[in-house]
């Protein structure tokens, strides 16, 4: 299955279109931004994620996506006091910001990524007003941070920084700021509170704060809202204020927070509604050739689902047509296939170069070390590299662990124990594996052979949304993806078939039942019957039931319950017609009715 990932048959015609005709749309982002952090909540690769979407189906081109460059003290000062930019240099201030105290220097690094942003849109205002093309700015939307206070993950308020500047440099017509944000954009309309020339439009769940402006609508629908009560607020309020305010640039704050998937929201908006938002915001703004220059930027968005709802949008607005963004993993997978490419072919990768310039030297300060081979290819050294250079380390910092420490042992039998804690003296593993090469598992093929696998999140509590589930003492890392597709890529470096491990429980089938497949026929079928059986359960409950003896044999009236075989990703193309076969497929559909499952009542 990895090799067809990321194969769209569309790709072809969306090229020649894209050729034909440049795209009236310019893309602002900058790398750095995967060292934002947000609680541990937001996905640092978002605005990657979706950059390669747009690269892949063939919509955007490297020409139009401009870098930008740092926000200066200059422009920030205009909108934030200078007490309120001294005190930032305590990073317990910026911990309270963030929601998560990130020590000294990782402060610091999320500073910088504040002003990279604040940069970022400042570009984007610039680019709308002399391209007359929209610019999306893909970060930015901190609307939360007042001009002596930070808050709700905003340091710097780059909208309000990007408008004052205009107006420092002469830009004297309105401007309106629609800001569909889940949460209130408190920070902008109160610095423009006293300013008739900003409208500044909120629709949010509930207010942060006073509503008061000369230029100001602020709408607070409560929790629970839909697709059809969302529409209709916006709908009704605001073409009048677009039309009575005759904006010359717009600011669309293109928050995807309301989406029911979000990690931390309270709205239910569906992928078509959220879509639905987005069409008509440009619609309304932009409905010919003299419409004003908008500049968009993304705002919240938390779990790793978020890119999702900004990619489609921005596909529509390039390309005119709703393309469905390919799955999470295939996203992931293809990000991190670029990046391998500075691997070396060889006994060990780690003797290369990254595209940060880092080499083994530079993470440890001394020069390579005899120690037992992953897989009996890569080094301890190699490993931890591949793992800064794919952005895994990076991903586990931002969950709340500046300072992570790696280890590579080999315990008695066969196989290596890949181990990350996240302090530099020991502490819980946030992730452990155990792998090894093996040609027994599967016959005739040599795979990674996954003994466990366990990411925790020891910070994190369980609740409605992260649910206890068997063998957990603590919620995951929400990166089960990043290591598999970084697996898969060791895969392709190796020239192994694949990856597979045996699921002592459903609910580790269930998880990556659209990238695995059981090995045998007969057990993929009765995994299908299951899955039908539990289909209105959750998956904590589900697996439970399953474990208690709450699902039965429909033809038998036996207590059915989990059985551990193996399943595999296949990787080479040997691997894949196997489980992709004719042969594979007739088997598995001739067992199905083998398999009748139910709930005992």
């Amino acid at each position: 299955m990895a090799q067809g990932l990321w194969r769209n048959p569309r790709r072809a015609g969306r090229l020649i279109r894209f050729a034909i005709r440049s795209p009236e749309v310019v893309v602002v982002h900058h790398p750095d931004y995967a060292d934002f952090t947000a609680a541990g909540l937001s996905d640092p690769a978002r605005a990657d994620k979706i950059l390669a979407f747009l690269n892949d189906a063939g919509l955007i081109r490297r020409r139009n996506v401009s870098r930008p460059l740092t926000g200066s003290l200059e422009n920030i000062l205009l909108v934030h006091t200078a007490e309120y930019v001294e005190s930032l240099s305590d990073h317990r201030v910026v911990g309270e910001i963030l929601g998560l105290d990130l020590g000294a220097r990782s402060s610091q690094d999320a500073i910088d990524v504040a002003r990279l942003m604040v940069g970022g849109t400042i570009q984007a205002t610039r680019l709308a007003r002399k391209s007359k093309k929209v610019a999306v700015h893909l970060g930015g939307g901190l609307h939360h941070a007042m001009p002596d206070e930070g808050m709700g993950f905003c340091i710097f308020n780059d909208i309000a920084i990007a408008i004052t500047r205009l107006r420092k440099k002469g830009f004297q017509e309105p401007v309106l700021v629609v800001d569909l944000d889940l949460h209130d954009g408190n920070g902008t309309r109160t610095v423009f509170a006293d300013d008739p020339s900003v409208f500044t439009f909120s629709i949010h769940n509930v207010p942060w704060g006073k509503d008061e402006a000369m230029a100001s609508r602020s709408i607070a629908l409560g929790s629970g809202v839909t697709d059809d009560v969302f529409m209709d607020a916006l709908t009704t309020e605001l073409p009048p204020i677009f039309e009575k305010h005759r904006p010359g640039l717009v600011i669309y704050v293109a928050g995807v927070d309301g989406a029911r998937s979000d990690a931390i929201g309270d709205w239910h908006l569906t992928a078509d509604g959220m879509l639905k938002r987005d069409r008509f915001v440009v619609e309304t703004v932009r409905p010919d050739d003299g419409a004003p220059p908008l500049a968009i930027v993304l705002a919240g968005g938390y779990g790793a689902s978020a890119w999702r709802y900004s990619a489609t949008f921005l596909g529509w607005l390039i390309s005119g047509e709703a393309i469905e963004p390919p799955d999470e993993m295939e996203i992931v997978l293809r990000r991190f296939r670029e990046l391998s490419k500075s691997w070396k072919s060889g006994d060990d990768a780690s003797l290369v170069e990254s595209e940060w310039g880092l080499n083994e030297e530079d993470l440890f300060g001394f020069g390579v070390h005899e120690d037992p081979r992953f897989l009996g290819k890569f080094s301890k050294h190699a490993v931890e590299l591949q793992l800064e250079q794919l952005g895994v380390l990076n991903h586990i910092r931002s969950r709340g662990f500046p300072h992570l420490a790696v280890s590579l042992d080999v315990p008695q039998g066969l196989g290596q124990v890949l181990r990350i804690q996240g302090t530099l003296d020991g502490g819980p593993p946030l992730l452990e594996l155990k792998a090894n090469r093996s040609r027994a598992i599967v016959p005739g093929a040599e795979v990674i052979e996954i003994g466990w696998l366990l990411l925790q999140n020891p910070k994190a509590a369980f609740g409605p949304r992260r649910p206890q589930l068997p063998g957990q003492s603590h919620p995951g890392l929400g990166m089960l993806r990043d290591i598999a597709a970084w697996l898969i890529v060791v895969c392709e470096e190796m020239r192994l078939d694949g990856i597979a491990f045996v699921p002592s429980q459903y609910y580790m089938a269930a998880v990556g039942h659209r990238h695995l497949q059981f090995v045998e026929p007969e057990a993929q079928a009765r995994y299908e019957a299951l899955r039908r059986a539990l289909r209105e359960l959750d998956l904590a409950s589900g697996n439970r039931l399953l474990n208690e003896g709450g699902v039965i044999d429909a033809k038998t009236g036996q207590r059915v319950f989990w059985e551990p075989v193996p399943m595999v990703v296949a990787v080479s193309q040997t691997l894949l017609e196997r489980t992709m076969s004719r042969e594979y497929l007739d088997a598995v559909a001739a067992a199905r009715g083998d398999f009748e499952f139910r709930i005992r009542e």
